[in-house]
């Protein structure tokens, strides 16, 4: 059998959820959908978790943190970086994100 020519683009992306379910199923030996069932019960305990601690620590490997940035309102005058033009905020509701740091295990493996 001819092997597929993989191109520059291709090998750099990274793995789409599909071709991870299918490693971590091939170097545990269990099935594709137990695997599903594993990672999705993992992703809910880690969302979980972030809601309500505000903070998950993935085995080690990561700290999920819960970032709440506060409303902004707008009108007031703010320079411009780039222009250096003087002009009008604009008014952005209360948001929150998820920071991902590398915790030390991760690291040295890197």
């Amino acid at each position: 059998m001819a092997k597929k020519k993989t191109s520059k683009k291709a090998a750099d992306k990274p793995m789409t959820k599909s071709e991870v379910y299918r490693a971590v199923a091939d170097k545990t030996g269990l099935s594709r959908k137990q695997v599903v069932e594993v990672l999705d019960a993992t992703t809910d305990v880690m969302v979980k978790e972030v809601k309500k601690k505000g903070s998950f620590n993935f085995i080690g490997l990561m700290k999920m943190t819960l970032v709440k940035k506060p409303a902004v309102r707008g009108g007031k005058l703010v320079r411009n970086p780039f222009t250096g033009e003087m002009v009008k905020q604009k008014p952005k509701p209360a948001s929150k994100t998820v920071k991902v740091r590398p915790m030390k295990a991760l690291k040295d493996q890197l």
